[in-house]
């Protein structure tokens, strides 16, 4: 066996993995990396496996079948308009996480401002704002030196520039330096039954879960951000849509002003913000 062809072969593999986690818009999507070609060749053409790329397909899908997210066997992820490296080191970029993109972009436009990306892992937020916004001095922040390291390579590779550094936190920020604060923090508490869900069993316990039922570091960060920011500046927070009502009373103890929850592409309250007057 020596060469396979690909389309029935991928039919087969669906009907052999009905019922798993590697479904079927993980397989084909397996099957296109593997075969480095896009969705439109794959259909319209006539492509073959060797031997070598079938024991390849073989080792991705066990993988996936134990539950290792699909963004980290193949190495990379889609998110907002940019593709990032993704390996276990640092978060899966959810789409719902888009939802800080859009918010802050329909904020401020071209004009200089000052921005920091809390917790940036793969630098996913603040790479894609760098994307979309040449004038903006970008920053980013994260206490993993992996996660320092793939979100640098990642800026290296898409050939644009943002100031990350290793930070707990906002411990190491000036005050009064920033225009706006965004952060996806982790937010889950260490009891949850999400935890070992598909995917999420496999990526790094410590950018997931945080003390105090998942609000330690909700509250730390809103509480510092309010030094750091200038008069008139902002801050985005995500959140679990659960926890919408406390992290609302966080803005308040801290004086933010304008607080605001914003739903995600599901509905679900994922976003909140506030201003320093």
């Amino acid at each position: 066996m020596t060469r396979l062809l690909a389309s029935e072969l991928l039919k087969e593999q669906i009907l052999l993995n009905n019922d798993t986690n590697c479904d079927r818009i993980d397989l084909e999507q397996i099957f296109l990396f593997i075969l480095n070609i896009n969705r439109s060749d794959f259909y319209s053409k006539s492509h073959y496996l060797s031997s070598e790329d079938y024991k390849k397909l073989g080792d991705m899908i066990t993988r996936r079948n134990e539950g290792e997210p699909l963004a980290y066997i193949l190495g990379k992820k889609g998110f907002w308009n940019i593709d990032l490296i993704i390996n276990e080191h640092v978060l899966v970029p959810r789409p719902e996480t888009e939802t800080i993109m859009e918010l802050v972009l329909s904020s401020y436009d071209q004009q200089p401002i000052k921005v920091l990306d809390a917790g940036t892992g793969s630098g996913a937020i603040a790479l894609a704002l760098a994307s979309e916004r040449i004038n903006w001095l970008i920053y980013a922040l994260d206490k993993s030196e992996n996660s320092i390291q793939i979100a640098i390579d990642n800026m290296i590779n898409l050939g644009l520039y943002v100031g990350f550094f290793r930070s707990d936190w906002l411990d190491s920020i000036q005050s009064f330096s920033l225009d706006v604060i965004v952060s996806n923090p982790p937010y889950i508490a260490a009891d949850d039954p999400r935890l070992k869900a598909d995917g999420v069993s496999k990526e790094p316990v410590e950018a997931l879960v945080s003390e105090n039922q998942g609000f330690a570091d909700l509250n730390k960060i809103i509480k510092d951000s309010f030094r750091c920011l200038v008069k008139g500046g902002r801050i985005f927070v995500e959140h679990a849509p659960e926890q919408s009502d406390l992290v609302e009373e966080f803005y308040k103890e801290s004086n933010y002003t304008a607080i605001e929850v914003h739903k995600d592409l599901n509905g679900d309250n994922r976003v909140s913000s506030g201003i320093k007057e």
